[in-house]
């Protein structure tokens, strides 16, 4: 049930942690330390969703794909349907092929 604020709290007050897929990249950890507490807030009940996951994710963005692209990189991940967007910040793996997919797109227009 909503409670004000716009954050979805269950009974009992607690948020249930969502499933993290495991990672190889010792990136992941931190990218997980930034996602996992914004989690909740990824719902279409929020009106700030977009800006609080691209404020969390850019810095990784940038990382992979370096300053040129990572704002329009970054917009282009948080215009994704919600539940691409929660499925990434829970997987970092998966977060790094939006993120190449995204940079291909890019490069293809620009030819």
């Amino acid at each position: 049930m909503p409670q004000a604020g716009g954050m979805p709290m269950p009974a009992g007050g607690q948020v249930a942690q969502p499933q993290i897929t495991p990672s190889n990249d010792p990136r992941s950890q931190e990218f997980y330390s930034r996602t996992m507490p914004i989690f909740a807030a990824i719902t279409e009940i929020n009106p700030t969703y977009k800006q609080t996951v691209g404020s969390q994710i850019f810095q990784f963005v940038t990382q992979l794909v370096g300053q040129d692209f990572g704002p329009k990189i970054t917009g282009m991940l948080i215009d994704l349907p919600i539940a691409e967007i929660q499925k990434f910040c829970t997987n970092y793996d998966l977060f790094q092929q939006r993120v190449q997919q995204a940079q291909q797109l890019l490069t293809q227009q620009q030819r």
